[in-house]
């Protein structure tokens, strides 16, 4: 650390201990514990992505894992569909609640929180990055050792949002 160090790190080039990075991660809610976060991306749609999640999910489940799954894309949700999820999610004092599958998977998806699950969502931008950054600080993901994000197609506000090296 240099003599003249005002602990401001953003503008130093110096590499020392004493280094304080900002950090840019959203907080997981207090109530949650992930350990390990899968992405499932693609630069084009239709091409699976849901159906790979789904099934890296309920296979990591199947081995002892909890699991859940975090349904990023807000503008084609379809998780809850293939798990035959009709059930809305609800709120407590602390959070958002996911629905369990069948299978024991965690899962929140935007057409849990909407009246009729196969309304149109025609949100842009800020919009849906909102939502997904709610999915990840405002639901209690209760004891998780991987979460799978189905991720939307391309390299939209999401991918750019969240993933952007």
């Amino acid at each position: 650390m240099s003599e003249d160090c005002n602990k401001e790190c953003t503008s130093c080039g110096e590499e020392c201990s004493e280094r304080n990075e900002a950090s840019f991660l959203e907080k997981l809610n207090e109530q949650s514990s992930v350990k390990k976060v899968i992405a499932v991306v693609s630069g084009k749609g239709g091409v699976g992505k849901s159906s790979i999640t789904s099934m890296l999910a309920v296979t990591a489940q199947r081995n002892g894992y909890n699991t859940a799954i975090l349904d990023a894309d807000v503008t084609g949700p379809s998780i809850p569909k293939i798990f035959g999820i009709k059930t809305k999610a609800y709120a407590n004092d602390f959070g958002l609640l996911p629905i369990k599958s069948s299978t024991g998977i965690d899962i929140m998806s935007v057409n849990l929180l909407l009246e009729n699950d196969t309304d149109p969502v025609v949100w842009r931008g800020p919009i849906i990055s909102g939502t997904v950054k709610q999915f990840w600080t405002d639901v209690i993901w209760e004891d998780i050792d991987y979460m799978f994000i189905d991720m939307p197609p391309g390299t939209g506000d999401i991918s750019l949002q969240y993933f952007n090296p």
